[in-house]
């Protein structure tokens, strides 16, 4: 499994109509059902204003449809809060996202690599 980030389906919506996200690139070379986001991007996604937007939405629904969505538990929120902690600059979402993909030792795809470096052990995508 890859827990994928809200940049990345940022980036998809974004694109929808213009060109092939990156997403799209690499749908071609990973099965749909190896896709997960953590409940937290879910969150990220509806502050954007493209959701106010009924069609843009939908596009949304699409795409999360796509994916297993993982919840917040006791065990992500205790890492999230350790990460955020140890690395002050890393803001909660974030901080809870890379808990996610370690919790389910799983790599993080994302195109904001500098928020996640500083994780230890979490695998970058």
């Amino acid at each position: 499994m890859v827990i994928v980030d809200t940049s990345v389906l940022i980036d998809h919506i974004r694109q929808i109509g213009k060109s092939e996200s990156f997403l799209e690139k690499i749908l071609a070379d990973i099965t749909e059902s190896d896709f997960a986001i953590s409940i937290l991007s879910i969150q990220e996604l509806y502050q954007g204003q493209s959701t106010r937007d009924e069609i843009k939405e939908q596009q949304l629904l699409d795409i999360l449809s796509k994916f297993e969505i993982l919840p917040y538990t006791y065990e992500v929120a205790k890492l999230a809060g350790e990460i955020a902690r140890d690395h002050n600059l890393i803001e909660f979402p974030d901080a809870a996202i890379a808990s996610t993909a370690l919790i389910h030792q799983s790599p993080l795809l994302t195109l904001n690599k500098k928020d996640f470096l500083k994780v230890k052990g979490l695998e970058i995508l």
